[in-house]
């Protein structure tokens, strides 16, 4: 089965961001010496994933509001719950964290 490549988060259109539920942020890879890479998926009400994109950060404890929120921003969305853990088949980490549209400001 193939996988469908996703859009990269900041590509969506304010319509398409303002169908988002929830964001998954998935186990980090290490990205060389003292780096980490994340990924990171919006998910709609249904669970079906509408973009996903790549951050990398140091290699330290760094809260996941800090890695998702920067990805958030760009598309008008924010963080509107808590992190929960959410099991995975394969058994590697993934939290998730409901999201939605933030007010525009003037």
């Amino acid at each position: 089965m193939t996988r469908r490549r996703l859009p990269r988060i900041a590509a969506l259109s304010g319509p398409e961001a303002a169908l988002a539920r929830h964001v998954d942020v998935h186990s980090p890879v290490a990205a060389g010496t003292d780096a980490l890479t994340w990924t990171l998926t919006l998910l709609d009400g249904g669970g079906v994933p509408l973009a996903e994109s790549r951050t990398t950060s140091p290699d330290f404890p760094l809260p996941l509001a800090d890695i998702a929120q920067v990805h958030l921003d760009v598309v008008g969305l924010a963080q509107a719950g808590e992190w929960e853990p959410v099991p995975t088949a394969s058994g590697r980490a993934r939290f998730r964290a409901p999201v939605r549209v933030t007010v525009p400001h003037d």
